[in-house]
C-alpha cells in the first residue's frame, strides 16, 4: 500500500519543482527574475556558489 501511494505523490512532488513561483525580492535581484522554478532557483544558486569557490570543504 505505500508503495502505491509514494507512486501516486510522485507526479505532485516534481510538479512542485518545475512550477513558477514568485521570487522575494532579495533573491529577484540576484536571479534577476521575478519568477522561477524551484528547481531553476535551486541549479542557478548552486552553480554561483561552485564558480565562487563559497563550498566549505573540511
Amino acid at each position: 500500500m505505500a508503495a502505491k501511494k509514494a507512486a501516486a505523490e510522485s507526479p505532485k512532488r516534481l510538479a512542485s519543482l518545475i512550477d513558477l513561483a514568485n521570487v522575494p525580492s532579495t533573491l529577484r535581484d540576484f536571479l534577476g527574475q521575478s519568477q522561477i522554478s524551484r528547481l531553476g532557483c535551486f541549479i542557478r544558486v548552486w552553480s554561483y556558489i561552485k564558480e565562487q569557490n563559497l563550498q566549505v570543504q573540511f
